[in-house]
Parts: structure tokens; C-alpha cells; sequence
């Protein structure tokens, strides 16, 4: 039977074993669920099947032919498709130049590649534009143009690395019906995942890994939320400390009169808000380009058309290292803007106080503090593996995310800009990761939270604004009136940016 199958795979890398022995088999047809926690090794086994890492111990096996995968053009020959956590599309490039990228031909066929490329968007029903930069693109339409590219290169098999971190109910719901057509059609999705309700809702097989070593693979039917989650953490208790205690101090961060312009488009309409400290903001809608230029021109990396950003009345306009020294936090929505992977972790950790007296000594860095540092953040924020000296781009993609909240939130800040705060992160380190923003607002940060899941916002937000079109379409405050879902469906709906039909 033509299958995608691996057998006693081990990684490790310098002193941390990722994966231990792992078998794994993905048919065609299928939605193959790869689930646990951050660190789990799941995503090191999706790269090793992918040709993105090489298994130190271990063989790989396409239609029942041993295969050797020395690099990601490999496994593209063999048929294997891949969706990386971390996308990897050249910004500078449009799809069909990035089609071309993944070729094993001398000569480039642009012609053949748009043809491919459009007829895997009409296949899967995707609209993006074939001809635009994906530096240019919306997050939402690069994670669907690298779906496209990965089907136009034949994959039978694909393998899909946290493909819904960053996207909203809606977008999350046409994603898993694609991948149910395509296993309809005969491709073997891998879906890696820390959702348990994308389980649930869309996969066949389940394969949980735990610790680097798988702990349960079968059928999906015989496992519920409860019991997924069981596998996955064990026996630990986790808990949101919601408080409805916080009283809201004066006004920290007021925004008022925000537009951005981009290429002709208006991305941002005439934007106002205000935040008190001790208080959470959520700010919800369909993902898209404001969200970003949002949370960006907030925390002053981005500089607006008009209006101007104040943070305990002075202003921060475009001024990301004043707004820093002042005491703001800023979590983007791509960790790759806020981590730097060739850094160690201890580096990464004491990135923003280096200038700091704890870290320097007449003129010169103490790398002995860094590292002491580096440690406590790993320990404080549940980094795996706690090894300071590890490169950040030996971890994985959750526990990267875990240092760049670490980093941000050990500095006491007084304003926190956090967009898509627990992208990637499994159950434990979400509500820990909630915990922490809560915290931050109990000793009187002003917190606003950008975020496509409105249960995460529920859980922690003070109230809830409505981004649509680049405008604010509604305010709820859920100090004084109850969550109302559909009031907050026909805001995000009122103007709303280019659907994804699929």
C-alpha cells in the first residue's frame, strides 16, 4: 500500500534528545493528527519526514522503498509536502518565483508554474494572488499561498506544522475543510497540532508524542478532548486565575486618529483607544493586514500615516526604543520580528538589558549574567530545554514563543502590546501564558491583547474592541454586560477584508 512511513527515529540536538524512537505511518486519504506539548518532538518529526532535519538513527520509507532525504528538495521529489510552523516563503518573491525555488530544474518554467499554482487554487478553492510578493501579503494569505506552492509541486503527502496559530474561527474552519477535501481526493495530510478540537473536528489517526517519544497512535474515534488532553499532560492540574477584582488606574496608552496607508490601501481608518493601567484590552476580527499594523504602530515599530500613540503622556510615535525604555512590552505577531534564532537563549532572554549594569562591567558584556539570567527566565517561563546556551532556533516553535513572552513580561512593563500571545503554545503553556498577562494587569500594566481566538480574549480581556475593515465596529464591556457572540459576529462581519471562500 503506498504509505509515508518512518520507523526508530531519533534526534537530538547537542545534549537534548528530541525525538526517541518513533514510528509513524501517514496513508493516503487520511488526516493524521501529530499532537503534544510544546517540545513534544512533533514538529521534529514532521521536519525529519519533511528533509528539513536529518534523523540521527532511524529509516524513512516512501510506497515501501527505503528513501533518503539529505535535504527539503528530496522529500519535494519523493512527493512530501510541507507547511513549516515558521513560513518560508521569500518575501521578495512572488508565489510562482517561490514555486520555482523548490525545482530541481535547470531552466525556470514560469508559465508552468502559474499554471500549476492556479490550478491547485481552483482545485482547493484558495484566492491569492499569484503575482505579488508574499513580503506583501496579509499572514493569513502567505500561510494559504504556501499551502499552494507545496500542492502545485505534486505532494501526495503533506505535512502541516500548526498551520491555524494565527487564525481566526472562520479562517480555522475553511482550513480544515480544505484538508478534508484534499484527504478526500487521496493526499495524507500530517496534521501537527496542539488543538485538541482540530482533532476532534478533522483527523482519522492520532499519533501523540510525549517527551520525544510517541505514548499513543490509533484511531481517532476512540479518543475524546479529555482523554487527548490526558495523553498529552499527564496528570497535571492547569487553571486561568481570571480575576474580576482588578481596579483600573489612570490612562497608560492612548492611541488616537491612527490611519495606515499601504500600497494605495487603507489599512487603518481613524483608529482611537485607551487603555488604563490594571486594565485588559482585547481586540478581536478577522485576521488580516490591520491587526498587524495595529499592534506594530502601538508598540512604535511602525510608524502611522496619521494620529499619534501616547504611553503615560509622552509620545511614543514610531519611537519602538523609547516606547521600550519606557516600560512597554511588545509580544509580535511573528516571533521570527522578536527572536533572533542564531542567539544563544540566554542572549535572546537579556536582549533588551544588555546596556544594564547586571550585564555589563566597564564597557563589557557579562556573559556569566546572561546566562545566569537566561536560566531563570527558562525556568520561570517553562522553556524546554532550559539550556541557555542552546540557539533559539534549536528550540521549537512553541518554546520560542514561550521566550519571547518570558523576555517581555520579566522586564515589569507598564504597557503590553501582545499580539497573538499563545500562537503555537500547548494547553499548560497557554493558560500559563494567560496567567502571566493577568498577573502583569493586577500590578497595573495596561495590557491589550490582539488575538483571532475570541475564547482566549473571553478569558482574560476587561473589554473587547472590534477591528473590521481598519475600524473599531463595536466595544463590549464585560465588566458591566454579558459576552454577547453574535453582536460581536456582526461587527467583525461589517466590512469585512477579502473572504478566503474555500
Amino acid at each position: 500500500m503506498t504509505r509515508l512511513s518512518a520507523s526508530g527515529l531519533t534526534k537530538s540536538f547537542g545534549t537534548v534528545q528530541a525525538l526517541a524512537d518513533a514510528d509513524f505511518e501517514l496513508r493516503p486519504g487520511e488526516v493524521h493528527a501529530i499532537v503534544g506539548e510544546n517540545g513534544a518532538g512533533k514538529s521534529t518529526l514532521a521536519k525529519i519526514l519533511a528533509g528539513v532535519y536529518q534523523a540521527d538513527a532511524g529509516e524513512i520509507r516512501v510506497d515501501g522503498q527505503l528513501a533518503s532525504f539529505r535535504r527539503r528538495q528530496d522529500a519535494i521529489a519523493a512527493g512530501v509536502g510541507f507547511l513549516p510552523q515558521s513560513l518560508s516563503l521569500v518575501g521578495a518573491l512572488t508565489l510562482v518565483e517561490n514555486d520555482l525555488l523548490g525545482q530541481k530544474r535547470v531552466r525556470a518554467d514560469l508559465t508552468g508554474a502559474r499554471s500549476k499554482l492556479a490550478a491547485a487554487a481552483k482545485r482547493t478553492g484558495i484566492a491569492v494572488p499569484l503575482d505579488v510578493p508574499a513580503g506583501r501579503m496579509a499572514l493569513v494569505e502567505r500561510q494559504m499561498g504556501e499551502l499552494l506552492v507545496a500542492l502545485a509541486q505534486d505532494a501526495r503527502f503533506l505535512l502541516l506544522d500548526e498551520p491555524t496559530s494565527m487564525l481566526g474561527p472562520r479562517e480555522v474552519e475553511r482550513l480544515i475543510r480544505c484538508v478534508r477535501d484534499l484527504a478526500a481526493g487521496g493526499v495524507g495530510v500530517g496534521l501537527v497540532t496542539h488543538r485538541i478540537s482540530e482533532v476532534i473536528g478533522s483527523a482519522d489517526r492520532v499519533t501523540v508524542l510525549r517527551g520525544g517519544h510517541v505514548v499513543h497512535h490509533g484511531s481517532a474515534k476512540e479518543l475524546d478532548a479529555a482523554s487527548i488532553a490526558h495523553l498529552m499532560i499527564g496528570e497535571r492540574a492547569i487553571t486561568v486565575r481570571r480575576s474580576d477584582s482588578r481596579r483600573s488606574g489612570r490612562e497608560r496608552l492612548v492611541a488616537s486618529g491612527l490611519s495606515f496607508i499601504e500600497d494605495d490601501a487603507k489599512i487603518l481608518d481613524d483608529v482611537s483607544i485607551s487603555v488604563r493601567g490594571g486594565e485588559i484590552l482585547g481586540v478581536a476580527g478577522v485576521a488580516g493586514a490591520a491587526q498587524p499594523a495595529l499592534s506594530s504602530i502601538l508598540a512604535g515599530t511602525r510608524r502611522p500615516t496619521g494620529g499619534r500613540v501616547l504611553l503615560d503622556g509622552a509620545d511614543i510615535t514610531g519611537s519602538a526604543g523609547y516606547a521600550a525604555r519606557l516600560g512597554l512590552a511588545y509580544v509580535p505577531d511573528e516571533r521570527a520580528a522578536g527572536i533572533v534564532p542564531a542567539l544563544t537563549v540566554a542572549t535572546n532572554a537579556s536582549l533588551l538589558r544588555l546596556s544594564e549594569r547586571l550585564f555589563r562591567r566597564a564597557g563589557l558584556r557579562r556573559t556569566r549574567a546572561e546566562m545566569r539570567y537566561g536560566a531563570e527566565v527558562c525556568r520561570r517561563f517553562g522553556v524546554r530545554p532550559p539550556s541557555p546556551g542552546l540557539r533559539a532556533n534549536g528550540l521549537s516553535g512553541g518554546n520560542q514563543q514561550k521566550l519571547l513572552l518570558g523576555r517581555e513580561l520579566d522586564r515589569s512593563p507598564t504597557v503590553i502590546i501582545a499580539h497573538g500571545p499563545t500562537q503555537g503554545l500547548d494547553i499548560a503553556a497557554t493558560a500559563a501564558a494567560h496567567n502571566a498577562l493577568i498577573d502583569a494587569a493586577a500590578r497595573g500594566a495596561a495590557v491589550v491583547v490582539i488575538s483571532p481566538d475570541l475564547d482566549e480574549l473571553i478569558a482574560m480581556a476587561d473589554r473587547i474592541v472590534v477591528l473590521s475593515a481598519g475600524k473599531i465596529a463595536d466595544e463590549l464591556d464585560l465588566r458591566s454586560e454579558p459576552f454577547d457572540a453574535a453582536r460581536i459576529g456582526r461587527a467583525m462581519a461589517v466590512g469585512q477584508l477579502q473572504d478566503y471562500a474555500m
